[in-house]
């Protein structure tokens, strides 16, 4: 009997430890914001070629740029010679602009992207600019698009009284950029590189119906102190992502101000970092409606759940 109660205990010790095993086991592991940053950030592609005779790139994603003899100028204004190096950012998904930092959006207006790029040149270390009339040429497959479009780049670049070239100004948001000829292929977008900067194939969205101001409001399932929080759009039927800036004024996050058509569907897509580093997130689907607020409710995620998420994004 001894024997029996001894070996029931046994049992039942042993049955304890592998359901303690079991739910530790079963506990999710959360992710880190950096890990999430990590793996989805746009990677700056390398390339070397010869500035004196000229070079071809092809970025992973399809992007061609063709750099025409002498085409590349030093900060003495003198075209560079020898071996040069080019980075290369392709954005083809609304996915890339969602981890691009750069977003689909003018001065408070939506845009529809048909792809968007940032190319720098380098010669031992030192940035490099474009020889006054040398045409770069770029082609960007039509892969998230196939509308006409037309050229933004990111801010407005002006000259000097010498003619020099300055950088961009307001760098947060795209402008139509004027220049020509832009070619609408069958498969490609086409035009001459306007600078090294960000460089966009987009258009304004033309919406007949009414327009709206949504806000949202973060709602918080985790106890802890959440930072660089984030507002997204990403709509689902036009090639479009967007951000809806931090208001003080009301403490909230508000779209720019009457510029989303009412019955567009969107995933709003909420993101931070709470104390503990990890990443906080949540994601609902929504139609807009005239002055809609949203409780958008945001927790500590696994990889599993933003790459079942990030899976549904093109």
């Amino acid at each position: 009997m001894k024997s029996t109660l001894k070996s029931a205990a046994v049992v039942a010790a042993t049955l304890i430890s592998l359901a303690a095993c079991k739910k530790n086991n079963d506990k999710p592991a959360f992710v880190r914001a950096e890990d999430i940053l990590a793996k989805n950030s746009i990677p700056a592609q390398t390339f070397t070629g010869d500035a004196t005779t000229g070079f071809t790139i092809v970025g992973e994603k399809g992007i061609k740029i063709v750099f025409p003899p002498k085409a590349l100028r030093g900060a003495d204004g003198n075209p560079v010679s020898g071996n040069v190096t080019i980075t290369l950012k392709e954005i083809l998904s609304k996915k890339d602009v969602m981890f691009s930092g750069v977003m689909t959006e003018s001065n408070g207006q939506i845009l529809e992207s048909g792809g968007e790029l940032l190319v720098k040149a380098q010669k031992d270390g030192k940035e490099l600019g474009i020889m006054p009339d040398s045409a770069i040429k770029v082609e960007v497959p039509k892969v998230m698009n196939d509308k006409d479009m037309g050229l933004f780049v990111l801010g407005e670049r002006k000259r000097d009284n010498g003619g020099s070239q300055q950088p961009y100004q307001n760098p947060n948001t795209w402008l139509p950029a004027p220049y020509a000829p832009f070619g609408n292929g069958p498969n490609t977008y086409s035009f001459n590189l306007p600078g090294f900067t960000w460089v966009n194939c987009d258009r304004f969205y033309q919406d007949p119906n009414p327009k709206t101001t949504i806000t949202v409001s973060p709602l918080f399932a985790d106890n802890n102190q959440v930072n660089d929080l984030q507002v997204m759009l990403v709509f689902r039927n036009i090639q479009t992502v967007i951000t809806l800036p931090f208001n003080t004024g009301i403490n909230k996050f508000e779209s720019y101000q009457q510029s989303l058509p009412i019955g567009l569907q969107a995933d709003l897509v909420i993101i931070g970092k709470d104390s503990d580093g990890y990443l906080q997130f949540g994601t609902q689907l929504i139609t807009i409606s005239a002055n809609q607020h949203i409780d958008a409710s945001i927790h500590r995620a696994t990889q599993a759940e933003v790459d079942a998420f990030l899976a549904t994004i093109d």
